[in-house]
């Protein structure tokens, strides 16, 4: 009886970082999204000029 006691705890205590953490990472993320973050550029681009050799 006591391992299932503390399964029900460890799986209330699981559960409720699940949902904290959930609200921690919307909170903090402020205007973004992962369709937004997925179409922005990595880095800039750097334009390299290829010139033939005179």
């Amino acid at each position: 009886m006591n391992v299932i006691l503390l399964t029900i705890f460890v799986g209330l205590i699981l559960v409720g970082l699940a949902i904290s953490f959930f609200f921690y990472t919307r909170s903090s993320a402020q205007g973004s999204s992962p369709e937004r973050d997925s179409l922005l550029p990595l880095e800039d681009e750097e334009v390299v000029e290829h010139r033939p050799k005179c």
